[in-house]
């Protein structure tokens, strides 16, 4: 009787360069014969009891050398009777594994390994993976002179092994350029370069490497990688993939990376910092890293199915993210490879699914806790206010602020009249969604007909020719044709008003008005009146209640300077918020009379008698009558005063409430899914890390505290292996393991695996210190090497997993795009806070996510200093990411993601030479290089060239430069028009100043600067 089939399966096959053919060498069987078993047998004779074939397991000796009616499918040091050598030398279609239709056959030199290592005794050794790694010994090299740390004789060792030198070190330059953006993501200044060449010391390396990990840039750069771990979005995801504010955790990311907390720490918090015995506001804002996933606000779809899905994400990610496992694979059966089985996969998923969550609209539980980066801001605030307060009270004491003086200013400001408002029909009234503006009696304005989701009204007012304009009143009135006779066409009459804009038009020339201040007679929760005039047509604005509290609303809006007589005045009523949250029916008045700026709150603490005004009054008349007749020094302070008084208060509400992590009381019962289905439940599982790995503790709960404390402790192999090598990655383009995201049994094998073990333990023994490893890895001489390869070393190793010279490849879009920015000054250096919205395709949004009821245009900014932040604060919505950045092989963001891509294609160069942010940035180049190049055309290439690549040019790169300068002024001195236009492109205008020929052409010049393949090349 033969041993039944052994069966395989078609799959990739994971090439290592550790070479498997090795017959000469002790065999290693995780390193030279599992890796060959787990492409080719494991499907059908591995892990999975479901899928085993003939109830023969490979991946375990004493099921794969027991006897089976006679024979062993493996019998240690007899491989002629083994019925897997038989088997896969066999010629017989119906004998021969793997089986023909498999799409897979074993070379002759790996059946030869496997021959050999049943001859030596077929020993099985765990998965290097799974034990823990011990700190090994540095090895000894021939070439003793070259390493600088025990990195070093790793990697030196290896090449020795392999016949190679390594590379001579890179200039200093080139190595300052490499470890900036490796550590900022961000060029090194001209000054920088200066700086660091002038200084010759030993330690003029370190103390570069300490001044770059120390800058604030570093932890945005580094939270740049973790927001693809987290899948970090700006939207919910899904079909309708609507706005979320996620961000303050994102600044606690960058605010984490940048304070160096512990890596362990960093876990922790992230996994479980709402059940620390400490927990604050902060640990628990941590917890949102697993509340990043998408979520539907889909009508109709079975909210347990949904939400069953955010707890599976949840499983996938962390196993991803610290332990490097493909433990999705045991979703509806045991893996197919590893020993992680169903039972297993819903013992990690009962961590996770205590959260207090739904599956449609799955928001909650959400908290309200400022941005980590506005710690101690709170107390600089208090400071400055006490601080103001004594020179306050000092000078009202001085000039004349008594009892005596404040009430003649009082009955001064009472004589004003009230303010005379004039109401009138706009003269020409328009909505952009198509709707119908209709004048009724009373002078309101109705709209009817066509109800789109968002709106806006453009309104031209009567010209006031008597005297200027100070003000505006909008009154929101109720009509019964509204939604429940409501003052709004919204779904639930309510509506949003996102933006209240001014501008006048004279001698035809059109003036924006800037609103000073704005009040209402009613205001809902976090949907103020200032939210109108803030600049932002996103979501936000002026609300009423209008589903609950039914009435007629009133608001004033109050210019900074009066409108001149005479002037056209155009009125903009912008709703975004979508559902047709827009006013159905409003009526407009104007005021000239100085009076208007009377805040309602003072006119009612005028209308009060002083013996029945509160102190909150008393107080605000006060300051007002000094803001109105008081001497210039103490209307000042007053205002500085207010102004300190408003800033503290409004931080405390300026932050939106971020989705995390949370226990719902008593238990969710946990079960096992069959198929992976929500609706099949099966065994009642308890939390618990993967049965491979032992368990947790049995005096301590088993929670997501327990499960964090597991993963950054002594006895999980893979935490500290899995997060060096992926730092490795981030530095060096290809991790140790190269399959950063998988480090079981079909992972790549490291190229160096004591080298990984030896960080790994090095990690754990610093505390933890991030920054420690990344400053050892940099000042290594194996970082330091030059990234020239020397001739045939490519076809040898051409990923480089030898590291016989140093790390070259293509930056990341973030990078480049920054790296852009920063060469033309435009970068704005702000940390932190919400997303912005840098240039976009008009229409690419409404295109990709047009949903009824639900779609928006892309929002771009009206602060043109929203365009120059940092990448990594662009807004990110899942089914639209960035186009510049996903050109460059970012990601959508719907799930972990610990290893980019990395592809070269035309499209790429295409949007260096076109997109308007890279135009844009061209020209500011090319200004600096006029205005602080020099004076000559050849100081001035040479000033941008080396501002792009922390290089001079040679002279026949200069040469071409030159060139190509010439060429293109004596066009544009000839075509002065395409000059212009060149130079327009983009929000900020020109320089007036410069010569327009000139400017064009030096800007061309920076074009080609800026497309160079070693501008956007780490090398």
């Amino acid at each position: 009787m033969r041993c039944p089939s052994l069966l395989s399966v078609s799959a990739t096959v994971v090439l290592s360069v550790v070479p498997t053919l090795l017959i000469a060498q002790e065999i290693d069987y995780a390193r030279d014969i599992q890796p060959i078993l787990s492409e080719n047998c494991y499907q059908c004779h591995g892990p999975d009891r479901k899928a085993r074939k003939a109830k023969l397991r490979l991946d375990v000796r004493e099921m794969a050398t027991a006897e089976r009616d006679g024979f062993h499918a493996i019998l240690p040091g007899k491989p002629e009777e083994s019925i897997v050598i038989e088997r896969l030398l066999s010629s017989d279609p119906e004998e021969v594994m793997p089986p023909p239709k498999s799409g897979n056959k074993l070379q002759r030199g790996e059946i030869a390994l496997i021959r050999k290592w049943i001859t030596e005794g077929a020993d099985f050794s765990r998965h290097w993976a799974f034990i823990p790694p011990k700190r090994p010994s540095v090895p000894k090299t021939t070439r003793t002179s070259w390493s600088r740390s025990a990195i070093d004789h790793f990697v030196l060792s290896r090449l020795e092994q392999e016949g190679l030198a390594p590379s001579p070190e890179a200039d200093r330059a080139t190595w300052l350029r490499r470890a900036s953006f490796d550590l900022t993501g961000l060029p090194p200044t001209s000054a920088e370069l200066d700086a660091f060449l002038a200084d010759q010391s030993p330690s003029a390396h370190a103390k570069a490497a300490e001044r770059l990990l120390a800058s604030p840039s570093y932890g945005e750069h580094m939270a740049r990688y973790w927001l693809d771990a987290a899948r970090y979005a700006d939207t919910n995801g899904y079909q309708y993939d609507r706005n979320r504010d996620q961000w303050v955790w994102r600044d606690w990311v960058i605010h984490a990376f940048n304070t160096n907390m512990s890596f362990d720490r960093f876990t922790i918090e992230q996994i479980a910092g709402d059940l620390l015995p400490d927990a604050t506001d902060q640990t628990r804002l941590a917890t949102g890293f697993n509340r990043n996933h998408p979520i539907t606000i889909e009508g109709g779809v079975i909210d347990e199915e949904y939400r069953t899905e955010y707890v599976v994400d949840r499983v996938v990610t962390t196993s991803t993210v610290w332990m490097g496992l493909t433990m999705i694979c045991s979703r509806c059966h045991d893996h197919k490879f590893d020993p992680v089985s169903q039972k297993d996969f819903y013992s990690f998923f009962a961590f996770f699914n205590q959260v207090p969550e739904r599956g449609l609209n799955g928001f909650d539980p959400r908290l309200k806790v400022a941005s980590p980066l506005s710690v101690g801001q709170d107390t600089i605030l208090g400071n400055q206010i006490a601080d103001a307060e004594k020179i306050y009270r000092a000078l009202l004491l001085e000039t004349g602020g008594s009892h005596d003086v404040l009430a003649r200013w009082e009955k001064t400001l009472s004589k004003r009249p009230r303010p005379t408002w004039k109401t009138g029909v706009p003269i020409r009234m328009t909505s952009e969604g198509g709707a119908e503006l209709k004048a009724l009696d009373d002078q309101s304005v109705l709209a009817s007909g066509k109800n789109p989701t968002t709106e806006i009204y453009d309104l031209l007012l009567t010209k006031n020719s008597r005297k200027p304009m100070r003000a505006i009143r909008l009154e929101a009135l109720m009509h019964p044709s509204l939604t429940n006779g409501s003052t709004s066409r919204g779904t639930n009459g309510n509506y949003v008003l996102s933006e209240f804009e001014v501008t006048y038009k004279l001698a035809d020339k059109v003036h924006r008005v800037k609103i000073a201040t704005a009040e209402a007679d009613y205001e809902q929760q976090n949907y103020g009146i200032e939210k109108a005039i803030d600049g932002a047509t996103g979501k936000a604005g002026w609300a009423v209640d209008g589903n609950t509290k039914k009435a007629n609303r009133v608001a004033t809006f109050l210019f900074e300077e009066p409108i001149p007589a005479e002037a056209a005045v155009r009125v903009r009523m912008i709703h975004s918020f979508g559902n047709s949250h827009q006013i159905g029916r409003f009526r407009l008045s104007v005021t000239g009379d100085q009076s208007a700026s009377i805040p309602s709150a003072i006119q009612k603490a005028l209308s009060l008698a002083p013996p029945k005004r509160t102190t909150t009054q008393r107080e605000q008349l006060r300051n007002y009558l000094i803001g109105q007749f008081g001497p210039p020094e103490l209307v000042k302070i007053a205002a500085k005063l207010t102004s300190l008084r408003r800033e503290k208060a409004g931080a405390k509400t300026a932050f939106p409430a971020t989705m995390v992590m949370a226990e719902k009381p008593g238990i969710r019962m946990t079960h096992i899914l069959e198929r992976g289905e929500y609706d099949k439940p099966g065994e009642i599982v308890g939390a618990n890390i993967p049965s491979f790995f032992g368990s947790l503790p049995q005096n301590h709960p088993a929670d997501r505290l327990a499960l964090a404390k597991w993963l950054t402790g002594p006895d999980n192999p893979l935490t500290a292996r899995v997060t060096a090598n992926r730092f490795w990655q981030q530095l060096f383009g290809l991790g140790i393991v190269k399959s950063s995201e998988d480090f079981g049994r079909q992972s790549a094998w490291p190229s160096h695996p004591h080298l990984l073990d030896w960080l790994a333990v090095e990690f754990v023994d610093s505390g933890w210190d991030v920054k420690g490893l990344l400053k050892q890895i940099i000042l290594s001489a194996t970082y330091r090497q030059s990234s020239r390869i020397s001739p045939g070393i490519h076809t040898r190793d051409p990923e480089n997993r030898l590291l016989s010279h140093g790390p070259r490849m293509r930056l990341d879009g973030e990078v480049i795009r920054d790296s852009a920015l920063s060469a033309s000054g435009l970068l704005q250096p702000q940390i932190g806070g919400p997303s912005v919205y840098p240039y976009h395709p008009d229409g690419l949004w409404m295109e990709l996510n047009n949903r009824p009821g639900y779609s928006r245009n892309y929002p771009h900014p009206k602060d043109p200093k929203n365009l120059y932040r940092r990448s990594i604060y662009t807004y990110w919505k899942r089914t639209v990411p960035p186009p510049t950045m996903a050109t460059f092989d970012a990601p959508e963001r719907e799930f972990c993601m610990v290893r980019r891509s990395r592809t070269n294609t035309p499209l790429q160069a295409f949007v260096l030479m076109h997109d308007p942010q890279f135009v844009e940035a061209a020209r500011f180049l090319a200004q600096r290089m006029i205005q602080k190049g020099g004076s000559s055309p050849d100081d001035r290439l040479r000033f941008g060239f080396r501002t792009v690549t922390s290089r001079v040019p040679s002279a026949g790169e200069l040469a071409i430069l030159r060139r190509a300068l010439n060429k293109r002024l004596a066009h544009y001195q000839a075509d002065e028009p395409s000059a212009k236009t060149l130079l327009g492109i983009g929000s900020l205008p020109r320089n007036e100043n410069l010569n327009i020929p000139e400017h064009a052409a030096y800007t061309a010049v920076a074009r080609m600067l800026l497309n160079l393949s070693e501008a956007i090349t780490k090398g």
